[in-house]
């Protein structure tokens, strides 16, 4: 287990982001990890799509807090240029958010499931409490197939299975996100040090 989280803490951030965000940011993320104030017209260029579809893209990113951007107007054409830059150092944080949000859903799809509250069609759609399957006439919101109350002992296995594996997830990222708080510390304390040290060399 200790070497799946050391391969975890080596994967890029395209790779860990990928399923949040899908293959086509993941591709910009390659592209504009450990740049800074990169061209959209550029990175357009480098990932071999349309500037506008590069642009749509990147503002998922925006979105999330991953990415931000400088407009200046270029003279030459005279229109405005975005230059992006990918913060890395956010990715623990959005990671964090997104896993436990997936948690608690998970826990309250189990809870309501032992209770056996929960209503969903043949297509597995979607999966509503009694409350709301009341609301929708006990159709399926996405599909329009009636609602069935189950008890599904396979699924909520494998929900449990899942709940494990973001707790373990979890707390790698919250140690992650602890031993850089420490680090950062540390630095800041060294600087004071060395600050204070040039103070009184010139006293």
């Amino acid at each position: 287990m200790k070497k799946a989280r050391q391969d975890k803490d080596e994967e890029s951030a395209a790779d860990l982001l990928k399923a949040y965000v899908g293959e086509d940011v993941a591709g910009i993320i390659r592209e504009l990890s450990q740049k800074k104030g990169y061209s959209e017209f550029k990175l357009a260029e480098a990932v071999g799509k349309e500037v506008n579809e590069t642009r749509n893209l990147l503002y998922k990113l925006y979105n999330y807090n991953l990415a931000s951007f400088i407009k200046k107007k270029d003279n030459k054409v005279g229109w405005y240029i975005h230059y992006w830059t990918f913060h890395e150092d956010r990715v623990n944080a959005f990671l964090l958010g997104e896993k436990k949000s997936r948690l608690e859903s998970l826990k309250e799809l189990v809870s309501k499931e032992s209770r056996g509250s929960l209503f969903s069609c043949a297509n597995a759609c979607v999966g509503v409490d009694f409350d709301r399957a009341f609301e929708l006439s006990f159709r399926c919101p996405e599909c329009g197939e009636l609602l069935n109350q189950e008890n599904n002992p396979d699924r909520v296995k494998d929900w449990l299975k899942e709940i494990g594996e973001l707790e373990k997830d979890i707390g790698f990222l919250e140690r992650q996100k602890t031993a850089k708080s420490a680090e950062r510390l540390t630095e800041n304390t060294r600087l004071d040090e060395l600050e204070k040290e040039v103070k009184k060399s010139r006293k």
